[in-house]
């Protein structure tokens, strides 16, 4: 329902109210739809959605809430007098909407208990795009008694101020049912209010006192309703400055209007979209990179130089290492042998052979029986990465993403950005088919905030995830491999048509390109970036760039196409741990320096001489009937 993270906030069940056999906090998706149904989902939207964390012994329990609105959200405390009084007004309004169903019969109490607050010190009602959002709900502070007394007194200093009431909203039967005799009293004494209130706002020509004790004895209202003979002539008030305040915000909406209608890319001028990354900044990353290959290239001619071949067929580099960042193996020794597992340099002449780079990959869940010491690091990938299909208003669009946790995916902002829910989809060899993915929280685009990233939640994957590598030193010249579903592949798999066609259990094949990182550059005052030479292209985009340990040390997220090179951009695992964890996830993280564990490749195979036979004899010739060259 909710996809647009808004805050984190303490949890205490102690101060949770209960609805049926649990809380009323967790029954959002019951009250969501009771208000939507009996009301309108704009209504519904007031209540923030819950994602509840009990907590452990190590980390107490928490509530991050969600909301329907996009936009920054804000207390409402923490507004100006005049946004506050427009919030305030919508806010009345829709609680009168919801009090008349505390006397249903179904969800009366749910109800009346998500109108209790728990007071917090940072606010309970916030303000996202212009609209009010409850946090906190069907909550009380702690040691506030449930009587409804008690609840009386701190409702109305929370929302009571917005809808007065003379009791607390009932959370019990028996409180909505006496609600409900009052409300039957309170009708059957209405018919006589309008008569009495029409006099006394309308008491009609002045009367004589003998006409007034004939209104009395007649038994109709009291002289005390008539009006003064000799009464002074009505003072004429000066309108107020608060009157004015309608007026006011119409001509503040109406200049924003036209101002909105004036900017680029809405209704009056074509949109000019600005480049991810300008000149400065592509001259800037093109020097870098200029200068990473030329040292790439002295370092490659050294090698070539000094490069030794051994009698066995191994290439040795002048620091006495493999191409792969291997020490040569020592005749006789069993550890060197063959398919053995030995350590290599992190910064070596060609990336290894991912197959053969061996990374830890226990499963966090279930570290018994099926927990494996290690696995290749194309293996781990593979089991990590998966393709993200969105249906939008323009069509189909795909791109890639990665666990982070169990369920939890990361991808960029502009592959689902503008998919409706339950219009994401996520599919590995992994997963084993299409499965449904709910968008969480989106920071983004990247052209006005230098971030461009995506959460979904895939229910009941249960996955392997990735750890997110925060490095201490530079990772320049380190091999890395990117990993993802680019379109130019895609249009020739068999299996990605298949899935097009409506096959959910079919597949595309994850593609994998290795490359080595040129330079780290800041994009923008807060935006840090990893600039690499594995080749990536559209599709690529939300996928990781993990190095050879298995970490993620970016989000593939763009290309720079130039004359002579592309740059390709990974948005850093600095900028995403902090998106993750603004909602409320917590992540794996690292900062080891990588030593690639390897295994060591089979034997050069050496060319044994053929050996010497008797020259074999030339075939003889078919008789085409030719004549001979000497015309026989």
């Amino acid at each position: 329902m909710a996809e647009h993270f808004l805050t984190k906030s303490p949890f205490d069940r102690a101060q949770c109210l209960e609805y049926g056999a649990g809380l009323a906090l967790e029954s959002y998706a019951a009250l969501h739809a009771a208000l939507s149904q009996r009301l309108s989902p704009a209504v519904a939207d007031l209540f923030a959605e819950p994602l509840i964390s009990h907590g452990n012994d190590a980390a107490p329990g928490s509530v991050s809430w969600y909301t329907a609105h996009e936009g920054e959200g804000r207390p409402l405390k923490d507004l100006d007098d005049t946004e506050q009084a427009r919030v305030s007004a919508i806010l009345s309004r829709d609680l009168r909407a919801i009090r008349d169903l505390l006397g249903d019969a179904e969800e009366g109490t749910l109800v009346g208990a998500a109108l209790h607050l728990a007071g917090s010190h940072t606010g309970d009602i916030w303000v996202v795009g212009g609209h009010p959002v409850l946090i906190n709900w069907a909550m009380l502070p702690a040691g506030t008694g449930r009587d409804a007394a008690s609840r009386a007194a701190h409702f109305a200093a929370t929302l009571g101020r917005y809808l007065p009431m003379t009791a607390a909203p009932p959370i019990t039967e028996g409180e909505r049912s006496a609600r409900l005799e009052k409300l039957a009293q309170a009708s059957a004494e209405k018919p006589s209010l309008p008569s009495q209130s029409a006099q006394a706002a309308d008491p009609g020509p002045a009367q004589t006192p003998s006409a007034a004790a004939v209104g009395g004895a007649a038994g109709t209202a009291p002289a005390t309703a008539a009006t003064p003979i000799n009464a002074p002539p009505a003072v004429r008030r000066p309108i107020g400055a608060l009157a004015w305040l309608p007026l006011v915000v119409l001509l503040l909406l109406a200049g924003a209007a036209v101002i909105w209608l004036l900017m680029p890319g809405t209704r009056i001028f074509p949109v000019e979209r600005a480049d991810i990354v300008d000149d400065a900044a592509a001259a800037e990353a093109t020097s870098q990179i200029n200068e990473s290959l030329e040292t790439r290239l002295a370092a490659l001619r050294a090698a070539l130089d000094g490069a030794q071949c051994r009698d066995d067929g191994t290439l040795l580099m002048p620091g006495g290492r493999t191409i792969e960042g291997l020490l040569p193996p020592v005749p006789g020794n069993p550890d060197d042998a063959p398919g053995k597992k030995a350590a290599a340099d992190p910064i070596s002449i060609l990336p290894p052979d991912p197959a053969r780079v061996q990374v830890p990959d226990r499963d966090p869940d279930d570290p018994g029986s099926t927990a494996i010491d290690s696995a290749s690091l194309l293996d781990m990938i593979e089991a990590r990465t998966v393709m993200v299909v969105a249906r939008t208003a323009e069509g189909l669009s795909t791109g890639t993403g990665f666990f982070i946790a169990p369920e939890l995916v990361v991808t960029n902002l502009h592959v689902v950005n503008g998919a409706p829910p339950g219009s994401v989809h996520v599919t590995s060899k992994s997963l084993g088919a299409l499965q449904s993915a709910q968008v969480l929280k989106t920071e983004g685009p990247f052209t006005n905030t230098g971030t461009d990233f995506a959460l979904l939640r895939v229910a009941g994957a249960n996955a392997r995830h990735f750890a997110l590598l925060m490095p201490t030193n530079s990772l320049k010249l380190q091999s890395v491999i990117a990993a993802g579903y680019p379109g130019d592949v895609l249009r020739t798999d068999a299996s990605f048509a298949a899935l097009k066609s409506g096959d959910a259990r079919a597949v595309p094949g994850l593609t994998v390109t290795d490359g080595t990182v040129n330079t780290e550059q800041s994009l923008t005052p807060g935006t840090l970036a990893i600039v690499h030479s594995a080749p990536i292209s559209q599709g690529n985009s939300g996928g990781p760039l993990v190095d050879m340990c298995g970490r993620v040390i970016g989000v593939n997220t763009f290309v720079v196409h130039g004359n002579l090179r592309n740059l390709n951009f990974a948005l850093s695992t600095q900028d995403l741990k902090r998106f993750v964890e603004g909602a409320g996830v917590t992540v794996d993280v690292t900062s080891q320096p990588c030593q690639p564990q390897i295994l060591r490749p089979s034997a050069p195979q050496v060319a044994s001489a053929p050996a010497e036979t008797a020259p074999a004899q030339a075939p003889a010739l078919p008789d085409f009937g030719l004549p001979d060259p000497d015309g026989n």
